[in-house]
């Protein structure tokens, strides 16, 4: 997945709208960021995404993963991990932003939905 793929995904997600974070392009739900691009010396080419704090230290303790942190992320407890999504399992990766949206939506947005995908089913 590129930054257009994982972007295009979560707009697909109730109250979800692209915006700016620090000049690189990222996913908003309720005015909190989703996911973001980062482009940086620390972290070239890499999607940032919100996690659980527990599933954070599993992915990037796990050197097996593409999953990574931080200095930065870690200074100021930042519950966020990095990947460059060319290296991720697309399926596992849709998988944690899914759970990123889950995370940060408001929970009105996030009951609907829910409700929305067992009438789905």
């Amino acid at each position: 997945m590129d930054w257009d793929e994982v972007e295009a995904f979560l707009l697909e997600f109730p109250d979800t709208e692209a915006s700016l974070s620090w000049g690189m392009p990222g996913v908003k739900t309720g005015g909190t960021l989703v996911a973001w691009w980062r482009d940086r010396d620390d972290s070239p080419g890499a999607l940032a995404f919100k996690v659980d704090r527990d599933e954070l230290e599993a992915l990037v303790e796990d050197e097996s993963t593409p999953y990574f942190t931080i200095e930065h992320f870690r200074k100021f407890d930042t519950n966020a991990v990095l990947v460059r999504p060319g290296e991720a399992d697309p399926a596992e990766l849709r998988e944690l932003l899914t759970e990123a949206w889950r995370a940060t939506a408001k929970p009105t947005v996030l009951k609907a939905w829910l409700a929305e995908q067992e009438d789905q089913e």
